[in-house]
């Protein structure tokens, strides 16, 4: 059933099983978090081993991503979203039934692969199954879902740890899952909407997906396990064979790349140079943002012996900042610009130096209403960090490469989460050595936290050097032309775990600008200068879209646009419109209707299309009421000349 004639209880439903796919995807890595001094203690294993279930889902996350969207456009959302629950919820039961830390992380690696299916497909559904208002809704909702996920997965963790129901200690954090997972499954099954046919000739990367998992394992494995073995010599053979292994993975990319295919990661993107400096920054901001969480985590339980619900009320302000930051950042964006991620990173770092000094002056007497404030600046901070990254990145690419630079950015955020997990709890246990005192451990948490301070004022410095986008953040067409303040953060939380804006969600912006197109030739008044004043209005809700069709016009030059022969019926429809006015006697029949299309998108575009140059010229922007008065009275008095 289309979204159009589907009643609002059945798209409520529709869209509660995608958001509980979502959520659960969302909420696991927080609550693992919580729960990680529980495992090691019942599992009697290294903190190092434990330290592994949390990147063993990371691992194979980072290097299923762009795979797992891929999938969901070849063979169909529906199925690869229910196949990537099903993977997900069989392995939360494995990991909920583990008797061995072995076996538990084996099992979250294969979780890992149930989110990689499952969350690329979410967005997609919504955006391909939902129209207008509806779709606006629910991506506010989404992003509402990903932000109460990010702040219950302590809570939640925390409760069910205090609560031990069945005396079952830690296990209920995963078979949680088991249920909802369950329940999920048998109503996407009957409520999401058919698939639709894929690609005829498919082509997935599994060559690339495997060499980027092997590479993130040689570096990721040694580093978190090496020191409580005592470094034995696998581990140094393992880290000599990183740069190797990475050499070996981004030639078989180039090849892959080469013969015509679509390769995991596009080196040819690193060439622009505003990408390659951004890159870096998702890294480091993943880096730091995870190695918080874990360093907070560990100190709290481990160091000061809180209880899992008593550490997540602590960690509760970073998480609720970080949800407002979210829903604040899009706003800022419009005066900001770019450098609203600099104001966060700086926010954020400041928070976090804060955050040590507290934590050191109180050493062993820490009661964590001290730490509020400093986190909840932290929180705000990250959000603010977080929502514009993925369209700051990716926005001096050309147009045909969003997709693909969007996958290469989320895949580098996973990879600095592992990073951060697995560097910064090294660094941790090597500076607080055998004296496992609280006091020493406030030491070594105020000692090894000003390192994730120091990579937000890395990330902050690197987006200086990014170039200047435009007053709204870019108008990148493909991420922002749906209204709403939670759209940034919806699309920013999907795009960081594994969505790629690809063709299909091309195609269904242009049907969107071909509706509003077609509208807008219905309505507009039959005199042609008010005619041309109505269009000039109304391109005022354009600014995404024009400035893509300018960096579309840059990138592409004389050779064929992606979808050139659906847009150019669209215009066709418009210059038969204008040929019916001239039969009506309203538009002079000698004037070009070809040509007349050129001059009336020129004459309603072209300020909000060159903002500086309206601005050099009249000393006024575009929207400012005194230029759009001016302007739509020249308007109206060249369409008199049009007139019979």
């Amino acid at each position: 059933m289309s979204a159009s004639t589907a009643g609002p209880p059945r798209e409520r439903a529709r869209l509660a099983v995608v958001l509980a796919g979502a959520f659960m995807a969302v909420l696991d890595v927080a609550i693992v978090n919580v729960g990680m001094p529980a495992i090691q203690a019942d599992l009697h294993t290294t903190f190092g081993a434990v330290a592994l279930v949390v990147s063993a889902y990371t691992l194979l996350y980072a290097a299923l991503l762009v795979t797992g969207g891929r999938l969901g456009d070849l063979h169909g959302r529906k199925s690869v979203f229910l196949t990537g629950l099903g993977v997900f919820t069989a392995a939360s039961a494995l990991c909920g039934l583990a008797p061995t830390i072995e076996v538990l992380v084996a099992a979250r690696a294969v979780q890992g692969v149930g989110a990689a299916l499952l969350y690329p497909q979410v967005l997609a559904i919504l955006q391909l199954t939902l129209d207008g208002e509806r779709r606006a809704r629910a991506l506010s909702t989404f992003g509402c879902v990903i932000g109460v996920a990010v702040i219950a997965g302590q809570l939640v963790g925390g409760m069910l740890l205090a609560w031990d129901p069945l005396g079952l200690g830690w296990r209920p954090v995963f078979l949680l899952n088991v249920p909802l997972g369950l329940a999920t499954l048998a109503a996407g099954r009957k409520l999401l909407p058919a698939d639709r046919p894929g690609e005829p000739h498919p082509h997935l990367d599994w060559g690339g997906a495997a060499l980027s998992a092997l590479t993130l394992a040689l570096l990721i494995v040694p580093l978190l396990l090496g020191r409580e073995a005592g470094w034995p010599a696998w581990t140094f053979g393992a880290l000599l064979a990183v740069a190797p292994t990475a050499a070996w993975f981004l030639a078989h990319e180039r090849a892959v790349d080469a013969r015509g295919g679509t390769p995991l990661l596009r080196t040819a993107l690193f060439r622009d140079r505003a990408f390659a400096r951004g890159v870096p920054v998702a890294a480091l901001f993943s880096f730091a943002y995870f190695g918080f969480l874990l360093l907070l985590s560990v100190h709290l339980q481990i160091g000061l012996g809180f209880s899992a619900l008593h550490a997540a009320l602590v960690h509760a302000p970073a998480a609720i900042g970080f949800f407002a930051g979210s829903q604040l950042a899009p706003r800022m964006v419009r005066f900001l610009g770019r450098h609203t991620l600099t104001t966060g990173y700086l926010l954020a770092a400041t928070g976090l130096l804060a955050t040590a000094a507290t934590a050191l002056a109180a050493g062993a007497d820490l009661s964590g209403g001290e730490l509020a404030l400093p986190l909840l600046l932290v929180g705000v901070g990250q959000g603010l960090g977080m929502t514009p990254l993925i369209g700051t990145v990716i926005g001096s690419l050309p147009p045909r490469d969003a997709g693909a630079g969007a996958g290469v950015v989320a895949t580098t955020l996973q990879l600095g989460n592992a990073l951060g997990v697995a560097v910064l709890s090294l660094l941790f246990f090597a500076v607080l050595g055998d004296d496992t005192s609280p006091a020493r451990h406030a030491t070594a948490f105020a000692t090894v936290l000003p390192l994730t301070a120091v990579a937000f004022v890395g990330a902050a410095l690197l987006v200086t050097r990014l170039p200047r986008r435009t007053p709204d953040g870019g108008g990148n067409a493909l991420l922002e032309h749906l209204p709403g303040h939670a759209t940034g953060f919806a699309y920013s939380m999907y795009l960081m775990t594994g969505g790629r804006v690809g063709d299909r969600l091309f195609h269904h912006v242009l049907e969107q600008v071909a509706r509003q197109r077609a509208r807008r030739a219905e309505q507009a008044p039959q005199a042609p200068g008010a005619f041309l004043a109505y269009h000039f209005d109304q391109a005022r809700h354009d600014t995404a879209w024009l400035v893509y069709l300018t960096r579309e016009a840059l990138s592409f030059a004389h050779r064929p646009v992606p979808h050139e022969k659906e847009r150019a019926a669209v215009l066709r429809t418009q210059v038969e419109e204008i040929r019916r006015r001239q039969a009506e006697g309203a538009v002079r029949p000698d004037l070009d209707p070809e040509l007349l299309r050129l001059v009336g998108f020129a004459l309603a575009n072209y300020p909000r299309m060159l903002p500086q140059i309206t601005r050099m010229t009249t000393g006024l922007d575009p929207d400012d009421p005194r230029f759009v008065e001016r302007w739509e009275d020249l308007l109206t008095q060249l369409g008199q000349s049009l007139r019979p």
